[in-house]
């Protein structure tokens, strides 16, 4: 018994992104963490790369809209360290616009690519 009393490890203090966890409508939100985000994607995006900046501001704002809730809900489901979830949330808000580009132009493709398919397959008997 004294050996296991030694061995055992008690964490003193809860992790930042278990601190403040407020449950929402069955859903238990760690609010110190998607604060933390919300902030990340906001105060990055000022710093957005200049191919960006040529959009019009009401697309500048659906562009963060997407990004500010891809992270919350990404800190949301995975339960990120705080940290993590602030360096994450930076880098999705200074260079998410060329994810959504990249995941764009993959639709697009998919897209041609079947609507080609399915013309083709009409064409032979």
């Amino acid at each position: 018994m004294p050996a296991l009393t030694v061995a055992s490890v008690a964490d003193p203090a809860p992790r930042l992104a278990d601190a403040f966890v407020v449950p929402i409508g069955g859903v238990s939100i760690p609010l110190a963490t998607c604060v933390l985000g919300a902030l990340g994607v906001i105060l990055a995006r000022p710093l957005a790369r200049r191919q960006e900046s040529t959009l019009q501001l009401p697309l500048f704002l659906v562009v963060s809209a997407i990004m500010l809730l891809t992270v919350e809900i990404w800190i949301i489901d995975s339960r990120p360290p705080a940290l993590f979830a602030f360096v994450i949330a930076i880098g999705l808000g200074f260079s998410g616009f060329s994810l959504i580009e990249l995941v764009g132009s993959q639709v697009r493709e998919f897209a041609a690519r079947l609507i080609t398919a399915l013309s083709n397959k009409d064409r032979t008997p």
